[in-house]
């Protein structure tokens, strides 16, 4: 089965004292390698207003564009396994790692995602966590970085759907969603779901606005698995819901 992986090259280095700003790294695009890379977007920078110890510090740039380009070959192998269960999975799923000192990931989460599958993005969760960062100056660092996973053009898309084609079973599903939310703090939470032509949830992903979302995203797949949603017919559909 063919499927596309294309890396966006956008790393966020940020560099943050407790009192004042220290410079995040410059703008420069990343070197292309497999799979197939994207133009980098800009990276915000700031000026450097004190020189004492920073809660997160900086990075350098390529090294850790390097990093995400080493974790691709096995970020792409989760994707396979979710293709294997689903052969249109595809979407563009951004994470945010934090970086400790030593090099070690502290956390990494979803921050946006519609590849709609809460079992492949735990699995690059998983590999971002063991992936060997460089070393931040100043503190502990920040990197981002999206992907586009496309599945093969052989496979039929789902049917796009609206929140408002979802009806009044996730209506009914407010409360049980809210509950999960608050166990992440009240932090804003996206839910992408495929449904099947029963009604049922074949796959739910979740990505959340900070790295607290990652306690409720269990919670907020399985609710939504539990419900029967109106048939798309004769197709699967594919819709994106905001919990807020």
């Amino acid at each position: 089965m063919k499927f596309n992986v294309l890396l966006r090259g956008t790393v966020t280095l940020v560099a943050v004292s407790a009192l004042a700003a220290l410079p995040g790294c410059g703008g420069a695009e990343p070197t292309p390698a497999a799979p197939v890379m994207r133009d980098a977007e800009p990276v915000e920078t700031s000026r450097p207003t004190m020189s004492s110890r920073s809660e997160i510090g900086g990075m350098n740039e390529e090294k850790v564009q390097a990093a995400f380009e080493r974790a691709s070959p096995r970020l792409s192998r989760c994707y396979q396994k979710g293709v294997a269960r689903i052969p249109y999975l595809g979407g563009e799923i951004r994470f945010k790692v934090r970086v400790t000192e030593e090099g070690t990931a502290r956390w990494a989460f979803v921050k946006d995602s519609t590849l709609g599958d809460r079992e492949t993005e735990a699995c690059m969760l998983s590999v971002l966590k063991a992936t060997k960062w460089p070393k931040p100056v100043g503190g502990e660092g920040l990197a981002e970085n999206s992907f586009t996973f496309e599945p093969s053009s052989d496979e039929r898309p789902p049917v796009p759907w609206t929140p408002d084609q979802l009806g009044t079973p996730y209506k009914k599903a407010r409360p049980a969603l809210e509950s999960c939310r608050s166990q992440a703090g009240g932090t804003q939470l996206k839910a992408t779901l495929y449904i099947d032509t029963d009604g049922k949830a074949l796959s739910v992903g979740v990505s959340s606005a900070d790295e607290r979302g990652e306690e409720a995203a269990e919670c907020v797949a399985g609710a939504l698995r539990d419900i029967t949603f109106p048939s798309p017919g004769s197709y699967a559909s594919k819709v994106s819901v905001d919990i807020d």
